[in-house]
C-alpha cells in the first residue's frame, strides 16, 4: 500500500474490523468499539440482553455484567486483539511515513499527525480497559517488541499519550478537508480528556477551551435527528467512527459491533422498523428511574430509585430520544409505537430497548433494502468526542477546581439544549408529548459537593449508553461502592444478579490469559486475577 492507504487502514481500525478470516474479527459483536458491553452494562446502565443469560456473544459478556472476570474471557482477549491491531496499523504507517520527505509526500506532517492522534486513542482505550498495557512506538526496534512486558506506571503511559497529543497539535491543520480525519482540535479534545484522567484541572480546561474557541463545534438542536440522522451530528461530533454504505461492499462498511443492540421482531413481522434484530444491550430500570425528575425539573438524586418510572410522573425530556419504551413513539415510524413484543426475554431483562444512536427506519442512510440485515445499521457515524462530553469535561474541572458557577453555567447549557430540543410526540396525538417531559436549570449557587452530583448526574443523562459511564465511575472513585448501590435494589428485579459483586481488582479487565501465556511471561497479570 502506498503511504494515504496506510493512513486510510489505521483509521479503519477504529470500528475493530479486521480481515483475519474469522467471524469476531469481521464482526466484533463482543468487543464492540463503542464499549456497550466493557462500560454499559458493567456500569449499570444496560443489561446484556439478548435470548436469556446463556446467549452470549464472545462467550463472557454474561460473566461482564455480573463482574464474574476471568482471564481466560474471550470477550477481553479479543478487545485486547482489536486494540492491537489497530496500534500495529498506526506503526506501519508511522514507519513508513517517517522515512519519506515532504517532498517525496506533500501531506508527511498532517497525516503524522493525525496517526499520532489515532494511537494516543488506542491506548487511551487500552489504559481504560486493562489499566496494564505494552506500550511501543516506530522507534522501538522490531524484534524488540515481543520482548516489552506490560507496564503498571500509568504516569508514564500517560505522558506518552500526552506527547503524542502534543506532537499531534504541532503538526495538524485546524480543519481537514475530508470528514472524518483528525485535525488540531480533535487532538486538543483528546488531550482535555488525559488531562481530566489525571486530574489536571486546569491543564484540562485551557485544553477544552481551544476547542471551544475554535467555534468549529457546537451543540446540536434537535437530539433526536442526532441520534438516527446520518450526518446531523457532524458539528457536534469532535471526532467519530465513520460508516457508509454503498461503497462496493456487500453490506456498506457498518457498526458491526452494535449489530446485535436493535429491537427483536417477532415472527420477521414487516411492520417492524427493522426486522429480526437481537434486543442486547437493554437500558435499565435504574437507568430509566434516573430520569425522573421533581417539581423544579431537577433529578431526584436520593430517592429516583425508590419506586420504578410510572406514567404519571415528570421526566426529563432526553429519557424518550435515549431509551425505547412499551407505547411510545419510536423515532419517526408510523407504523406502530414500540410493542412489548420488540423484547425477547421480558422477564429476565426487562421491557426497555436501546434506541440512542440506532438509525432512523425511514433515513436513506439504511443499510438494508428497505429492512432486514443488517437491521438498525447504516451511515449513521458512532461518536468517540462529542461536544456535550467535552463541554462536561470542562465543567468537571471547574467544579473540582472550586469555581461552581462557571461549572454549573456549562452544565446548564446542555439541560437548555434538552429543554428546547422537539420532544418525542404521543404515537396517537401529535399534539401531545409522550410523557410528562420537565427539565429546569440549577442555580449557580451550588457547593462544591452539590455541583458535583449534578455534574456526575448530567453525564449519565445527557451520555447514558454511549460508552462512558463505567470509566467514569472508576475515575472518579466510586465504582465499587456504586455498584453495589445497584446491585442491592437490582437484583430484586434481576434474579440473575443475586451474587454479583464488584471486586476492586475488575474495575480493569484481566490481561488476557492467552497473551501472558504467548509472551512466555513476558507479560504480568493483574493482582488478584
Amino acid at each position: 500500500m502506498d503511504a494515504e492507504q496506510l493512513v486510510v487502514a489505521a483509521y479503519g481500525a477504529l470500528d475493530y474490523r479486521f480481515n483475519t478470516g474469522q467471524g469476531r474479527d469481521d464482526r466484533p459483536f463482543d468487543h464492540a468499539p463503542s464499549n456497550w458491553i466493557f462500560s454499559d452494562i458493567r456500569s449499570g446502565d444496560s443489561y446484556k440482553g439478548g435470548g436469556g443469560t446463556g446467549d452470549n456473544p464472545g462467550g463472557g459478556t454474561h460473566q461482564i455484567e455480573t463482574h464474574d472476570l476471568f482471564p481466560s474471557n474471550e470477550n477481553g482477549y479479543n478487545l485486547w486483539r482489536a486494540i492491537y491491531f489497530g496500534l500495529k496499523r498506526v506503526d506501519t504507517a508511522l514507519r513508513a511515513i517517517t522515512q519519506k520527505t515532504a517532498a517525496d509526500f506533500p501531506n508527511r506532517d498532517i497525516r503524522i499527525g493525525e496517526l499520532k492522534v489515532l494511537r494516543a486513542h488506542f491506548y487511551f482505550e487500552a489504559m481504560k480497559n486493562f489499566g496494564s498495557i505494552v506500550w511501543y512506538d516506530e522507534n522501538t526496534p522490531i524484534d524488540e517488541i515481543n520482548k516489552i512486558p506490560n507496564t503498571f506506571d500509568t504516569a508514564f503511559i500517560w505522558s506518552k499519550i500526552e506527547a503524542d497529543l502534543n506532537e499531534a497539535i504541532a503538526l495538524l491543520p485546524a480543519n481537514q478537508t475530508d470528514l472524518g480525519r483528525a485535525n488540531k482540535m480533535t487532538a486538543y479534545a483528546f488531550l482535555s480528556k488525559a488531562q481530566l484522567y489525571q486530574k489536571k484541572w486546569s491543564d484540562a480546561i485551557t485544553s477544552a477551551d481551544m476547542v471551544i474557541n475554535s467555534g468549529q463545534y457546537a451543540l446540536v438542536q434537535d437530539i433526536e435527528k442526532l441520534y438516527s440522522e446520518p450526518g446531523y451530528g457532524n458539528k457536534e461530533n469532535i471526532f467519530a467512527i465513520q460508516f457508509s454504505i454503498n461503497d462496493g461492499s456487500t453490506y456498506g462498511n457498518v457498526n458491526m459491533g452494535d449489530l446485535l443492540n436493535s429491537p427483536d421482531s417477532p415472527g420477521d413481522d414487516p411492520n417492524h422498523p427493522y426486522l429480526n434484530g437481537d434486543d442486547f444491550h437493554k437500558p435499565s430500570q435504574n437507568l430509566v428511574n434516573s430520569f425522573k425528575v421533581g417539581a423544579n425539573g431537577l433529578p431526584l438524586f436520593d430517592s429516583y430509585n425508590n419506586a420504578d418510572v410510572t406514567a404519571a410522573d415528570n421526566v426529563d425530556p432526553r429519557l424518550d430520544h435515549s431509551v425505547g419504551r412499551p407505547g411510545i413513539t419510536w423515532k419517526d415510524w408510523a407504523a406502530m409505537p414500540q410493542q412489548l413484543n420488540w423484547s425477547r426475554d421480558i422477564s429476565t431483562y426487562g421491557p426497555f430497548v436501546a434506541k440512542k444512536n440506532m438509525i432512523s427506519p425511514n433515513s436513506s442512510g439504511m443499510a438494508s433494502n428497505p429492512n432486514g440485515f443488517p437491521w438498525a445499521l447504516g451511515n449513521l457515524d458512532f461518536p468517540i468526542i462529542k461536544y456535550s462530553d467535552l463541554l462536561l469535561w470542562k465543567a468537571e474541572a471547574l467544579i473540582e477546581s472550586g469555581q461552581i458557577a462557571a461549572g454549573i453555567t456549562i452544565i446548564n447549557l446542555i439541560r437548555t439544549r434538552a429543554k428546547n430540543s422537539p420532544y418525542v410526540k404521543d404515537f396517537n396525538d401529535h399534539s401531545k408529548n409522550a410523557a410528562n417531559y420537565a427539565i429546569g436549570l440549577y442555580p449557580t449557587t451550588l457547593s462544591q459537593e452539590e455541583a458535583r452530583a449534578a455534574l456526575r448526574m448530567e453525564r449519565r443523562l445527557e451520555l447514558s449508553n454511549e460508552g462512558h459511564r463505567f470509566y467514569d465511575l472508576v475515575r472518579w472513585g466510586i465504582a465499587e461502592q456504586y455498584t453495589a448501590s445497584y446491585i442491592e435494589v437490582e437484583k430484586t428485579k434481576r434474579t440473575y444478579l443475586q451474587s454479583a459483586s464488584l471486586q476492586p481488582k475488575e474495575e480493569f479487565m484481566p490481561i488476557p490469559q492467552i497473551e501472558i501465556d504467548a509472551s512466555s511471561g513476558v507479560y504480568k497479570q493483574r493482582a488478584g486475577y
